[in-house]
């Protein structure tokens, strides 16, 4: 893929979920008349790969220096870095470079390095918001913010009809995606059982959809043995595919995980469960999402990478009916 000259290149984190709100903060500025460029960890990259808001994508070789990002930016003639994450390496290769545009944070002398910048610390507000609130102080003439549904590839999408069409699974279907970055963000297999049951029992088609962690490839091979020949392609897909398959789903059900951004992200209805996160942060953000807590629980939102209570309930105690009505819910007004 060629990359234009006089773009704007978006740095990427390695992290999913803020890699997929950063496009959605972004993807107006291309229907402006802005090309972007992504530039980031190859993994991200090949799920931006030829998708609709990036003109190219230039996965990182390594964990590139300021310099050599600098250099990068300097041979392709870049109009501008745009550095969301927190790392203020972009914003300094972008100084280096003598680029005119350079967006991000003021903490970690980014005041210094960008041409606009604006705190991201000691805020309340969702990150989404805080990235646009930048955007927008950054590119005063776009007018317009609303993002287009986000769709990966052609090819990918190819490969997801494919992998469907084998599966057998035509038509409206359900996503069940296992994925979660931490343990704690995870769903107890006793509540996808329930769940699943109840697509069954209304006769529902439904795929299990995560990646290729242990953990959600055992919680697969568990509901495989409760559920044999359900229609798996958990750990099966690349990003991208994944990410197409999600957006061929009539809705999907899934923790709080990079997955469930991509969702909302592709404006397909998501039921997204959390816990030990808090969802007026960092919560996938769409026209039909619904976030459903175990508000029985005193301690949600701890933000723990361990739970010490017993039974870890916000995420192993969550109402499976009440799950189960939401999605039927969002299924109901997509029919």
């Amino acid at each position: 893929m060629a990359i234009p000259e006089g773009a704007l290149w978006v740095r990427m984190p390695r992290f999913i979920g803020d890699a997929m709100m950063i496009t959605q903060a972004v993807a107006p500025l291309r229907a402006a008349g802005h090309s972007l460029v992504a530039w980031g960890p190859p993994p991200i990259m090949d799920l931006f790969e030829g998708s609709a808001p990036y003109a190219a994508t230039v996965p990182d070789v390594g964990k590139p220096g300021a310099l050599p990002m600098a250099r990068l930016l300097r041979a392709h003639r870049a109009a501008g870095v745009i550095n969301l994450p927190r790392s203020t390496r972009g914003l300094l290769a972008g100084a280096l470079a003598c680029t005119p545009i350079r967006v991000g944070w003021s903490e970690s002398g980014g005041r210094f390095l960008a041409s606009r910048a604006i705190p991201f610390k000691g805020r309340e507000d969702h990150q989404l918001d805080r990235y646009r609130e930048v955007l927008r102080r950054a590119f005063p003439a776009v007018t317009a913010w609303d993002s287009e549904p986000f769709r990966p590839r052609a090819a990918a999408m190819d490969q997801a009809d494919r992998l469907l069409g084998g599966l057998g699974v035509e038509g409206r279907f359900v996503g069940i995606g296992l994925s979660a970055a931490a343990a704690v963000k995870r769903l107890g297999t006793g509540i996808w059982i329930e769940v699943i049951a109840r697509l069954r029992a209304r006769g529902i088609p439904h795929v299990l959809l995560g990646g290729n962690h242990h953990e959600d490839l055992e919680q697969a091979e568990a509901l495989r043995a409760v559920f044999p020949g359900i229609s798996d392609l958990c750990g099966k897909t690349s990003l991208a595919v994944s990410a197409a398959l999600a957006a061929r789903a009539a809705a999907v059900v899934g923790n709080d995980s990079g997955l469930s951004h991509i969702v909302a992200a592709s404006q397909v209805p998501l039921v997204a469960v959390f816990g030990p996160t808090r969802p007026t942060l960092t919560a996938p953000q769409g026209p039909q999402v619904v976030v459903l807590r175990n508000e029985a629980v005193p301690c949600l939102g701890c933000l723990r990478l361990g739970c010490p209570v017993a039974g870890h309930p916000c995420m192993e105690a969550v109402d499976a009916a009440a799950l189960s009505e939401a999605l039927e819910k969002l299924l109901g007004e997509t029919a």
